[in-house]
């Protein structure tokens, strides 16, 4: 990913030094247009370094219902969300309503839910399964005080559970559906010959955030997930661990409905079902009513790609062109694509 997006999604006491970050970026410095993209960065700088008075957050905890279709040994993922209270914060569920007359696609957070999928992939060593889980969210808000430029609706959040034949998750592997934030997190369980090379002992910085580097293995018990922290606004994954403690302010949410990923291509309206994802157009395969304003007028001109930060489809069902890229590097795409995971860690140097 860019040092650009890493710029403008990490706390920073020094204004200028950020806007003068965002000058490598740009074409011409005596340009019009460079001059205004420079005016927009320290805009956006102050905006991030607005303060608000401390409070403590309400902490939610979401787990899953009984799983349906993967190994009985393996839990899946459970969520504590950093003030869960919020609308925008809270796993929902995608629904159809509708507005003037036509549908409209959004995600509800009256009830939580988790998509799920098993889908099985090859490399020259062995062959494994990939557990996928998906949730969604109403929004990234936008704030002055709290900017992000991933601000939109219907954001997502995958969670890949790579399960060798033992039936041993080996690779945790998150990102949001846009395929931004991208993180890998091994188990104990892989060797350490199918790492990266020079992979941290202990922990690892994902754009801002100090992440275990390496997890214990799942116990092959029921009911003991992978617990995964959340910031709020922003859905940033800021902890995971195999531990549990109980705050004081924490609540517990309705146990997450587990669903097929397939019932995201048919969700109910009227008499009949409309998909979650655009299945014709330039936006073939992206999360309907999901536009992200700030990343297009930031990112997408030398990114070369209009949609940039928009949330896609990701699965057996998903047959569109559109490449779920895990790299800003356009060159880089077809190397990047999850779609094909057995290449896509390649690219990323993992040796499974």
């Amino acid at each position: 990913m860019s040092l650009l997006i890493w710029i403008f999604r990490q706390p920073s006491d020094c204004v200028l030094n950020r806007a003068q970050s965002v000058l490598l970026f740009l074409p011409n410095p005596r340009s019009h247009l460079s001059t205004f993209f420079l005016f927009l960065a320290i805009v956006l700088c102050f905006s991030g370094c607005c303060t608000t008075p401390a409070r403590q957050y309400s902490e939610v905890l979401y787990k899953a219902e009984p799983p349906l279709t993967e190994p009985v040994s393996v839990s899946p993922p459970a969520f504590y969300v950093k003030s869960g209270d919020k609308p925008y914060n809270k796993i929902g569920t995608p629904t159809v309503t509708e507005k003037n007359g036509a549908p409209l696609v959004l995600v509800s957070s009256a009830a939580p839910t988790m998509y799920i999928e098993q889908a099985s992939f090859s490399t020259t060593k062995n062959t494994y399964t990939n557990l996928i889980y998906r949730i969604h969210f109403p929004e990234v808000p936008f704030d002055w005080c709290n900017l992000n430029i991933t601000t939109g609706t219907n954001p997502g959040l995958l969670i890949i559970y790579t399960v060798d034949p033992m039936d041993k998750i080996v690779l945790i592997t998150t990102v949001h559906t846009c395929g931004c934030y991208l993180a890998f997190f091994p188990t104990k369980d892989l060797a350490k010959a199918d790492y990266p090379p020079n992979w941290p002992e202990e922990t690892q910085s994902v754009y801002g955030y100090t992440l275990p580097a390496v997890l214990p293995s799942q116990l092959h018990t029921v009911n003991k997930p992978y617990y995964i922290t959340l910031e709020s606004g922003t859905h940033r994954i800021s902890d995971v661990s195999y531990t549990t403690t109980t705050p004081p302010s924490q609540t517990i949410a309705p146990l997450m409905k587990i669903q097929p990923m397939e019932n995201l291509y048919h969700l109910p309206y009227k008499d009949g079902n409309i998909s979650f994802f655009e299945n014709t157009g330039r936006r073939e395969g992206y999360v309907k009513n999901n536009s992200k304003i700030l990343e297009r007028l930031l990112i997408s001109w030398w990114a070369f790609d209009w949609h940039v930060g928009e949330d896609k489809a990701y699965g057996k069902s998903e047959s569109s062109t559109t490449p779920f890229y895990t790299s800003l590097k356009f060159w880089q795409r077809g190397n990047s694509d999850m779609k094909n995971f057995s290449q896509f860690l390649t690219y990323w140097r993992w040796s499974l």
